[in-house]
């Protein structure tokens, strides 16, 4: 900077300020619970109709209720059910597709997908996607083996239920 003539500069700076941005709060309206609980009770019975674990039945990041597989996940819209497949190449989703051949595709990608369930599953069809999602199945009980499993729990000494005898 060249100054002539001049025994005082004066320099005026300006600065900028950042604001931070507006807190929003997130309003929920009494729909959105209503819809995830309903989707929630869709959900289990579904669950119970494929035979999956009822351990498989959580929330995704969205808050959103999902069958969890390790390949795959079901949810619902409230009015259809709806598989996302991912495989780990493109091989084994044109496998997947063709296994699934009941179910509408929806969104075709590379090694991943989503299909619509539009009709209601027979057994085969419930196994064949409890497979291919690879959803944990539930273990079935009879009275007498849910009674003794009860009784041994009871057993444990780090049970709440441990009955000291």
């Amino acid at each position: 900077m060249r100054v002539t003539g001049q025994k005082h500069l004066t320099m005026t700076m300006t600065t900028t300020i950042r604001r931070k941005p507006a807190k929003t709060t997130i309003m929920r309206r009494r729909s959105d619970i209503d819809d995830r609980t309903a989707d929630r009770a869709k959900l289990a019975a579904f669950a119970s109709t494929i035979g999956a674990a009822r351990t498989s039945l959580k929330r995704d990041t969205c808050g959103d209720w999902t069958i969890n597989g390790l390949a795959g996940h079901i949810s619902t819209d409230g009015a259809a059910f709806y598989a996302y497949v991912d495989c780990t190449s493109a091989r084994a989703w044109t496998n997947a597709k063709s296994r699934l051949s009941f179910m509408t595709v929806t969104q075709d990608g590379d090694t991943e997908g989503v299909l619509r369930l539009d009709q209601p599953l027979t057994p085969t069809q419930a196994e064949t996607l409890r497979v291919v999602l690879r959803i944990r199945k539930t273990r079935p009980m009879s009275d007498r083996t849910l009674e003794a499993l009860t009784v041994a729990r009871q057993r444990s000494e780090r049970s709440p239920y441990y009955e000291a005898g």
